[in-house]
């Protein structure tokens, strides 16, 4: 669970940190995708995009008829007759529909500047999505199978124009509340496959399972910062991922209504959509320093103690070798882009 080092970061960051868009970013002649962007922070990204001027915006949605309101309600709202926007389906419940939107990246998109993996789920109920349980599958399995599966896009843009690339992934503060137990190596040396552990409805414990969630993805994304960009290839992808902080959002719409005590902490030190998706705007372009970091009020800060602990970069490794044998039985393909 956090140590008192960890919360302390984390209050001091939802009192006293402010999070913002640079100044003078401009996103003229670019391409960014945004997942999850009918609603909550991806939305509100969405918008700031336009208004920096964003040449091709392609929102990422379960729902293309949510996607399309989505998109009608920033042109009409903002000035972006410069900016193209799209509506993609995606949905991070299914393979084959990851799948497809990756190769759509690839194969379609002249170019690719930046590509936002925001969307996500908190549920409440158990239940199985491609034979793993929901919230692993969409927040870890199926959101590393779309990073991975736009990375070539992402490496040809920045071989071809000589620039930096983004890769940013929505991670949170809450990742320092994931149970350690959970993914703790095995006391009597049985290796049992962590996803398939936390996918057995009989021990499931779906109350810290967004946070334990979390917990799984901000301990891969090191190694995938490692891999993103090919030795000698004139490639340089930026991979860092963003704690948007304690915000308003419908990730909780599948919770019950909060205790008292709970909804006066969000009064005093809550954020709104629109402040908590400044922080992926800023990771999208606040440049090189940011990549193989964790942001949170958009500066670098330390993730969980655990996952900087011995045994959390035990974890680490096992779970990054765990992914990708079951990414690589998914899609050969995609795991081919880092081997």
């Amino acid at each position: 669970m956090a140590t008192l080092s960890d919360k302390k970061q984390f209050l001091g960051g939802q009192l006293f940190g402010s999070t913002y868009i640079p100044k003078g970013a401009d996103l003229s002649g670019k391409t960014v995708v945004v997942t999850g962007a009918n609603t909550g922070i991806g939305f509100e990204c969405a918008k700031h995009l336009a208004r920096l001027n964003v040449a091709t915006l392609i929102l990422g949605c379960r729902s293309l008829q949510k996607g399309n309101t989505a998109k009608n309600v920033i042109t009409r709202n903002i000035d972006c007759k410069t900016t193209v926007i799209e509506v993609w389906e995606l949905d991070l419940a299914s393979y084959q529909s990851v799948l497809a939107f990756a190769e759509r990246v690839r194969t379609t998109l002249p170019r690719l500047d930046a590509f936002i993996a925001n969307a996500g789920v908190r549920l409440m109920q158990f239940t199985l999505a491609e034979g793993i349980e929901t919230t692993i599958t969409v927040n870890v399995i199926s959101n590393m199978l779309l990073n991975l599966g736009v990375l070539p896009k992402l490496r040809e843009t920045s071989a071809e124009h000589g620039i930096a690339t983004t890769l940013t992934i929505v991670g949170s503060m809450m990742h320092i509340f994931g149970p350690p137990e959970s993914i703790a190596l095995p006391l009597d040396g049985k290796v049992i496959d962590t996803f398939d552990l936390l996918s057995d409805p009989a021990t499931a414990d779906m109350g810290p399972r967004y946070s334990l969630s979390k917990t799984l993805i901000h301990a891969v994304l090191s190694q995938l910062a490692t891999v993103a960009s090919r030795p000698g290839q004139h490639e340089q992808v930026i991979v860092n991922w963003v704690n948007p902080g304690w915000c308003a959002s419908e990730l909780d719409r599948h919770k019950t209504a909060p205790p008292l005590i709970q909804r006066l902490a969000f009064a005093v030190m809550g954020r709104t959509a629109e402040q908590g998706s400044h922080t992926l705007v800023h990771a999208v372009v606040a440049g090189k320093q940011t990549h193989g970091c964790y942001l949170s009020e958009c500066r670098a800060k330390p993730e969980s103690e655990f996952l900087r602990s011995e045994k959390g970069v035990e974890v680490r490794e096992r779970l990054w070798q765990e992914l990708m044998v079951r990414i690589k039985k998914i899609s050969p393909e995609t795991a081919g882009f880092i081997e």
